[in-house]
């Protein structure tokens, strides 16, 4: 396979570039990524009814880092990682003091993986995609009941010279909670500065590129895990696990100054978000906190 050939089925399956968290199962261009989220104070709906202080928030710094192989005449791509998230999480306290809210309780969240990811092409019309993701998710301070496997496996089919679709399953946690769930991948472009990068349910971007090293877009995303919490007296209705997501929507801006070095930025809103306490299969505190603007800042190296 030539050098071009192999660009553009890159460029099919791993889109234009994209968001690498634990709740995303492609990050594609990107070496290196240092990225910065917060999400602004909000109150939350509680059980029975019940409201929390208005101090409930947000905030993640993420590291990722990878190579890249390729073999087999350009057939085969292997792409070997890691990712370090972290989130700090002011969360609604389930009893009251006084008849009060009680303050938000301060919690200390990681994600640690191997980022894994094979990419194998059949033929001149499809190509394979398996992606694993072994590692720890929770507060770490019991480590041995955290550690899980989540990934994908999929396979896209080049439609047009315009167009590719995938389709597959994943078993990850981006909706707050471990599941297995089709995924649809669609990578397409219409017109020369426009381009469509979706992998359905987890993200869909929308991308105008003016002019060389300039991308400005607008994209929704739903980023999210299930973390393992220690010491299960300690916590709220004694609680093996804590289930955080959020869908956003907004603007989005991709900045190449130099190089390969690219500065980003996202802001927009939530739309949807999760936040529960569980034990095994059974939650047992569902809170809902109010929809809140958010901000997302960026640098990244690519390949």
């Amino acid at each position: 396979m030539s050098r071009f050939a192999l660009s553009f089925r890159l460029l099919c399956v791993f889109g234009f570039g994209a968001v690498a968290t634990p709740g995303t199962l492609l990050a594609q261009r990107e070496r290196l990524i240092v990225r910065l989220e917060s999400f602004a104070p909000t109150t939350a709906e509680l059980p029975l009814g019940r409201r929390s202080g208005d101090d409930v928030d947000q905030r993640s710094l993420q590291l990722s880092l990878a190579n890249r192989l390729i073999r087999d005449k350009g057939n085969t791509m292997f792409l070997v990682g890691a990712q370090y998230r972290e989130t700090r999480a002011a969360l609604p306290a389930l009893q009251t003091v006084g008849g009060r809210p009680a303050p938000a309780l301060e919690s200390r969240l990681r994600v640690v993986t191997a980022d894994l990811w094979m990419l194998r092409t059949l033929n001149a019309t499809y190509t394979v995609i398996a992606v694993a993701r072994p590692g720890l998710y929770g507060d770490l301070d019991a480590i041995g009941d955290q550690w899980r496997l989540e990934g994908a496996v999929f396979v896209d089919r080049i439609m047009s010279p315009k167009a590719t679709v995938g389709l597959g399953m994943s078993y990850a946690s981006n909706f707050g909670r471990v599941l297995a769930v089709p995924v649809v991948h669609v990578v397409a472009r219409p017109k020369r500065r426009l381009l469509f990068d979706a992998l359905l349910p987890s993200r869909a971007d929308l991308w105008w590129m003016p002019r060389k090293g300039l991308d400005l877009g607008i994209g929704t995303s739903l980023t999210g895990a299930q973390y393992g919490l220690s010491n299960a007296a300690a916590q709220p209705l004694q609680a093996t696990a804590l289930q955080l997501a959020n869908a956003t929507v907004g603007p989005q801006l991709r900045w190449t100054p130099r190089g390969k070095w690219q500065l980003t930025a996202d802001a927009g809103t939530t739309v949807l978000r999760r936040l529960q306490y569980a034990r095994g299969a059974a939650t047992l505190a569902e809170m809902t906190p109010d929809n809140v603007f958010f901000g997302r800042l960026g640098a990244q190296w690519l390949f």
